[in-house]
């Protein structure tokens, strides 16, 4: 294994401090860092809340550094959540976040989901860009935690029922 070698994998327990101030770092350069709070609460126990749940949460690592993570939180049989798409600020434009994306949309083709939905703030231009050419949809706005939330939605390929 390469020092720039990214490896990706399944979250463990040991990846909780890294994750937690991955979060707050890449939150701080976006602007979105606001005080701790509940919304945050999800990222204390990520095994329970993402894995434990029928989820999946996904680290990448470059040499031992946590550099990008994101979460799939079910919402019900069909439908996960995309959440806590991070990457770090020092390995952005670097196509981590978009591979991050990828690897969690196929675990939600694995895991029988047939949508993805997820929100993301107007100032995240970058996250905007990189749903969008994903092929998200951009459904509503809404002010949330006094940010304005876009929020987006994408039916994963090959998980439709045939109607004839």
């Amino acid at each position: 294994m390469s020092r720039n070698e990214v490896i990706f994998r399944r979250f463990e327990p040991r990846d909780a401090d890294d994750a937690w101030l991955l979060h707050r770092r890449a939150s701080e350069a976006i602007g979105v860092r606001g005080p701790e709070g509940v919304w945050e609460d999800d990222l204390r126990d990520i095994g329970e809340v993402y894995i434990a749940s029928g989820g999946d949460f996904v680290v990448a690592h470059i040499g031992s550094k946590l550099t990008a993570m994101g979460g799939l939180k079910p919402i019900d049989d069909d439908v996960a959540e995309l959440k806590r798409v991070r990457v770090d600020p020092a390995f952005q434009r670097r196509g981590l976040g978009r591979r991050i994306l990828s690897e969690l949309e196929s675990r939600a083709v694995a895991l029988g989901f047939k949508w993805i939905k997820l929100d993301t703030t107007m100032i995240q231009v970058g996250a905007q860009r990189l749903y969008e050419t994903a092929g998200y949809i951009r459904r509503r706005e809404r002010v949330l935690h006094g940010y304005a939330v876009i929020f987006y939605e994408k039916w994963l390929a090959g998980q439709h029922d045939d109607v004839t």
